[in-house]
């Protein structure tokens, strides 16, 4: 189009300046803007990505996203969102970009298109992070197969669907908080994914490093995922996924395991907190830091009628395996049931609308077993808490399609381990928390 543009124009010239000069020179003229015009198109063929004149074009092959939600956030007196106050609750910026196609090698595609993904993760839950969520390039279509494409960077650990409401997910999640015991966090290593021509089959896979901590491999247990998802009908979608990850921590520094179940993660017994420890009725000493392995396995359901419904339903399992034998080790159980009613369901004046139920739990669901479910409870509750459960309400309002207004109320409840004493126990009780957001993205 731009090439075409050129021609015309320069041919308007030419015609204009008729009067002006002989029609030798008028034709001599004309064949040097074809040469030009042969010259740029030409250029643009072999160096796609930079205008003439040798400036690159970077607004034709990068995008710039972002999000920020802010509210007023508020709960009962033990709650971690104390005191009621107006905040900044999340925001990050990302960079999308082009970084070519075709790539060949020996006459022959290698890859369709390989990009490129930074993310800014400056504030979350109400805390300035100002650090690197996800930072990879992507390759697709390697070797011309469209179910073989990898990602090397950091990433989100791809298992479960809770981690895709995290990042780039906070603009389009329904609720304000997320649910209790989702596998997320981010990871350093190589993801790959792809799926069948149709959609109907797919999967994603990753090995990484296994450790929490930014560009961080303590013990060299590597940790491996895979999920693999089915879409048989337009409204239903089913995954599984399963992960490994191997020994973490040293003698020196206490274990930081890669994924994270909603607001905790793999640590060794007692680590990162000062509450006394209670253990079958009485007290128990930290645990060592080294950790031998940890898996999961974990299952979701999702229902999705467009402009009515949507129902996720989730369950995983997480054992945690201490190198102090089985007296530390920990198995958690974590449990979604999610309900969203769009309001197009009803009429088409309600369609911005949706309201929304959730209920999850996490836990070791024994009495005589405590872990830190929540690390904003671990300074109150450290490793004592049985069970976190949360029921959850949301009313929704789609402004625009680029900015949502919500508001939520949850009803938090904690259970802890026998033995704990009188001012631990007071430490779970009114935690319940509420929020009203405006949240924008683009």
């Amino acid at each position: 189009m731009r090439t075409e543009a050129l021609a015309a124009a320069a041919l308007l010239f030419a015609a204009t300046a008729a009067t002006a000069a002989s029609e030798e020179e008028l034709l001599e003229r004309i064949e040097q803007l074809e040469l030009r015009i042969d010259d740029l198109e030409t250029d643009a063929e072999e160096r796609p990505y930079e205008r003439s004149g040798g400036g690159a074009d970077w607004t034709r092959f990068v995008r710039i996203g972002g999000s920020a939600n802010a509210g007023y956030f508020g709960g009962e007196d033990n709650s971690w969102v104390e005191p009621d106050s107006f905040q900044i609750w999340d925001t990050r910026l990302f960079v999308d970009a082009q970084l070519g196609d075709d790539i060949e090698l020996f006459d022959r595609e290698v890859f369709r298109n390989v990009g490129f993904l930074f993310e800014w993760n400056l504030v979350r839950l109400g805390e300035l992070e100002n650090d690197v969520g996800e930072i990879y390039a992507d390759f697709q279509g390697f070797l011309g197969q469209d179910a073989v494409n990898f990602q090397v960077g950091r990433f989100q650990i791809p298992v479960g669907e809770a981690y895709l409401y995290y990042s780039r997910g906070e603009a389009r999640k329904p609720f304000i908080s997320h649910p209790l015991g989702g596998p997320w966090w981010w990871d350093e290593g190589v993801r790959f994914y792809g799926s069948s021509g149709d959609g109907m089959f797919g999967y994603v896979a990753s090995i990484s490093d296994g450790d929490t901590p930014f560009n961080t491999e303590s013990s060299y247990g590597k940790q491996g995922t895979l999920r693999l998802f089915v879409r048989p009908t337009e409204w239903l979608y089913a995954s599984v996924s399963g992960l490994h990850s191997g020994r973490t921590g040293s003698t020196d520094s206490a274990a930081h395991g890669a994924l994270w179940l909603g607001e905790t993660w793999a640590r060794a017994f007692g680590a990162g907190s000062d509450v006394d420890n209670y253990q079958d009725g009485m007290l128990v000493d930290d645990g060592p830091n080294v950790l031998i392995e940890n898996w999961l396995v974990a299952s979701d359901v999702i229902l999705d009628f467009e402009d009515a419904l949507r129902v996720w339903l989730a369950y995983g399992r997480y054992d945690i395996n201490s190198s102090g034998g089985s007296f530390y080790d920990r198995v958690l159980h974590y449990w979604i049931a999610e309900a969203i009613v769009r309001g197009a369901w009803i009429s088409d004046a309600l369609k911005p609308f949706y309201v929304g139920a959730r209920g999850s739990g996490l836990g070791t669901y024994r009495d005589d077993e405590g872990y830190a479910l929540d690390a904003r409870f671990r300074p109150t509750l450290g490793y004592n808490m049985e069970a976190l459960t949360a029921y959850s309400a949301v009313l929704g309002w789609d402004v625009s399609r680029f900015l949502r207004l919500r508001a939520e109320y949850t009803l938090l409840d904690a259970d802890l381990v026998t033995g704990v004493d009188s001012a631990i126990r007071n430490e779970s009780t009114q935690i319940d928390y509420f929020a009203v957001e405006v949240g924008a993205s683009f």
